[in-house]
């Protein structure tokens, strides 16, 4: 049982000043929560710390961990102890093996670690450091669940608004909630006059991503009042109408500093969004991809990304996805976070690979100077980027359906016809060639999504910054998800290998 004296101390570092003063009592200090659902968030987090058992969940307390399905045993052959460690969901807690120890005696420095045990995971290559709700991908069976929905019953019969909203909130929007997202994404994609003067500033050949990132700072620079260390403290965890507030700014706030990049690249004007557009309508509309005509978007168009963007919209923690909750798990605002991710992305071996892709293509040139690229990435000459996926043995599901829309696609747009010809003969004989099947080495998702955009008529430099946006959801998803619980900041440790003096 807790102790009395315990409880009171617990419920005296919970409870607001304002609460524990008398009817006359004083003004509120500092410390008073903005909302009451702060209080009971914080309630619950303390509590469940203090009592010997988890709240129960129809209390509102986080969940107990589930019962173990088994157990690790470990033998310590440097002492001789032996250890049981619980496996839940396939996993064990890195955290239990700080209780395994080297010999008091070691005159080993490094068996001198307060922690104990450490795991080496160069890279991440088995680490889970995060339990989610948001997306299941089974790389083995091929599959991709979002919530509760495999996505092959979401693409073509829902549309990226309706997705965004399951990611994030947790079920598929009624008629009138996807009404309403919709108006406030629309309304959101307003920029501050500063954001133009930023992308203004530089010239148009700079990378549209440098640009973005300009953008964004700006942009979350017009109202200091959402950066928690400008206001100094706590504004996001537990406070979850902020939270979606932000996250609705957000997704519009990047769609719209994409076309402005865009626009000054191209050197034409930026075209407003339209408040009764759709999400995918209004970010072609922002962009100038629009009919000359109607002055809309093609409509076939707007139904191939509706069926992409649902396909990108998350991947569980990819390298992107984790560097925003790696910024995030130090409780800084979201677009600070998404900076991160975005500079994540842009690297070669993550969504840059795209940009290096394509320069390979370009330097092959034509269909039939193909084989050589093969003989040169066999003899380890050069490197076939966009190919190979840590995650699956098996196909990706969604190259099937990109592959689709591809086939729809690869005769609309003359002007990257041999291009389109070339990207395809070098996956064809891949995919045929025991080099690359042995390795399990296939076109990954992206690069098959970058063909598509292209087939739609986007230049190269615009593709890597339109995936970005498509998986913004799912980065959202992740981060509702930890705000809403209790996010430990992250920090790795190291294993040292130098000289001691």
């Amino acid at each position: 049982m807790i102790s009395s004296t315990r409880m009171r101390r617990t419920m005296a570092s919970i409870v607001p000043d304002f609460l524990m003063a008398s009817p006359e009592g004083s003004k509120p200090s500092d410390m008073v929560f903005s909302t009451c659902s702060e209080l009971v968030y914080r309630m619950k987090k303390r509590l469940s710390s203090v009592l010997p058992e988890y709240l129960p969940e129809s209390l509102g307390g986080f969940p107990a961990p589930p019962t173990p399905s088994g157990f690790l045993k470990v033998t310590d052959s440097r002492t001789g102890d032996h250890y049981e460690i619980p496996i839940r969901r396939n996993a064990v807690e890195a955290t239990q093996f700080k209780q395994i120890r080297a010999r008091a005696d070691s005159k080993a420095k490094t068996d001198k670690t307060e922690g104990g045990l450490r795991l080496l995971d160069p890279g991440y290559q088995n680490t889970a450091v995060a339990s989610s709700e948001v997306t299941f991908v089974d790389g083995t069976e091929g599959s991709i669940h979002y919530r509760q929905y495999d996505i092959s019953e979401l693409v073509g019969t829902k549309q990226f608004e309706d997705v965004t909203y399951l990611l994030i909130w947790g079920k598929l929007p009624s008629p009138e909630e996807k009404e309403m997202f919709k108006k406030q994404l629309a309304l959101a994609m307003h920029p501050p006059q500063m954001v133009s003067d930023v992308i203004h500033a530089f010239p148009s050949n700079t990378p549209i991503v440098t640009m973005m990132i300009a953008g964004l700072s700006a942009w979350t620079g017009s109202d200091p009042t959402v950066i928690p260390a400008y206001m100094g403290k706590n504004i996001y965890q537990g406070h979850l109408d902020l939270v979606d507030s932000q996250i609705i700014r957000l997704i519009s706030a990047l769609a719209t500093v994409i076309a402005m990049s865009f626009c000054r690249m191209q050197e034409k004007p930026f075209t407003p969004a339209d408040l009764n557009g759709s999400f995918i309508e209004n970010t072609l509309r922002m962009m100038g991809f629009v009919e000359d005509e109607t002055k809309k978007p093609n409509p076939k168009h707007v139904e191939c990304l509706e069926k992409l963007w649902v396909l990108y919209a998350d991947h569980e923690l990819t390298n992107s996805t984790a560097a925003f909750l790696h910024v995030a798990s130090t409780l800084a605002d979201p677009f600070s976070c998404t900076i991160a991710s975005l500079t994540a992305a842009y690297g070669p071996l993550h969504g840059g690979a795209i940009d290096t892709a394509f320069k390979v293509i370009q330097n092959v040139g034509k269909p039939e100077n193909v084989p050589q690229l093969i003989d040169d990435v066999k003899a380890k000459k050069c490197r076939l980027f966009g190919y190979g996926h840590r995650i699956y043995k098996t196909v990706d599901p969604r190259s099937v359906i990109i592959r689709e829309l591809l086939d729809e696609l690869k005769d609309d747009d003359a002007a990257h016809k041999e291009f389109l010809a070339t990207a395809l003969e070098i996956d064809r004989i891949a995919s045929e060639d025991q080099y690359f099947t042995s390795r399990h080495l296939k076109a990954n998702a992206d690069l098959y999504g970058s063909f598509v955009y292209m087939a739609l008529g986007f230049p190269p430099e615009i593709i890597l910054p339109l995936a970005m946006m498509s998986r913004c959801p799912g980065v959202m998803a992740h981060w509702r998800e930890a705000m809403n619980g209790n996010p430990r900041l992250w920090r790795p440790q190291q294993i040292y290998t130098g000289a001691y003096h």
